[in-house]
């Protein structure tokens, strides 16, 4: 989408697929951490007029943060102009669908990215089987992983996606996941669609494998809901 402000012409996103995971693990790590503080303290207020204003105050700020964010203009530029009313329309029409939108995931057999043709690469996890140490310690984790996401932590999906997205053919190597790697880097540029679609992709593997294995009988993590294995409480900040 793109708009005029200030005679400047700005381009903002109206698709999960023109925004980057990297985008969105900064707009979270520079805004979202603390709306996600300030609705916690809203939330906890009295039913009433004062919480309702400040819950239209909180998602002004969020309308204000995510045009600045994704137009690259000051946000005290933006709240000193006068597009207060194009501002909210452009972010209630389009930026804040898109935050919606990040629990609507469809999975497909290929994705492209980067020019070239990417598959989701299942976990070699399957109900019934004898578990090795070495498996049970990628499922944990897949499950820290994904509950630390679920939690708002967006940093933990660079990592997933450099394990489980592949590309045709491609097998795991351990220097996906080093630290600055070419992998790591590659994933920030990933459009949030794709990236999503890990998420959805290893919380359906992940539910299904703890519901119906012996192990998860024995320990107890058939006790674990179904939300801290999703991304349904990830969109918002």
């Amino acid at each position: 989408m793109r708009i005029l402000i200030n005679d400047m012409e700005v381009v903002i996103p109206s698709s999960l697929s023109e925004i980057t995971l990297g985008q969105r693990i900064d707009f979270h790590n520079q805004f979202g951490k603390a709306f996600d503080a300030h609705l916690d303290s809203i939330m906890a207020m009295e039913d009433g007029v004062p919480r309702d204003i400040e819950i239209m105050d909180l998602n002004l700020q969020k309308a204000y943060a995510a045009f600045s964010f994704f137009s690259e203009i000051d946000i005290d530029v933006l709240r000193q102009s006068a597009f207060t009313d194009e501002i909210l329309q452009i972010y209630h029409s389009s930026l804040a669908q898109l935050f919606q939108h990040e629990q609507e995931i469809v999975l497909q057999d290929t994705y492209y990215f980067n020019g070239e043709k990417w598959q989701l690469s299942t976990p070699e996890l399957h109900p019934g089987h004898r578990m090795r140490f070495g498996e049970f310690i990628d499922a944990k984790q897949i499950a820290l992983d994904l509950y630390d996401f679920g939690q708002g932590k967006w940093d933990v999906m660079l990592r997933l996606c450099a394990i489980y997205l592949r590309r045709e053919g491609e097998e795991y190597a351990a220097e996906f996941t080093r630290e600055n790697s070419q992998r790591l880097q590659l994933m920030r540029s990933l459009p949030l669609e794709i990236a999503l679609s890990v998420a959805f992709f290893l919380s359906a593997s992940m539910s299904i494998y703890y519901n119906t294995s012996r192990f998860s009988h024995e320990v107890g993590l058939k006790h674990m809901s179904p939300t801290q294995l999703s991304t349904s409480s990830a969109g918002a900040g």
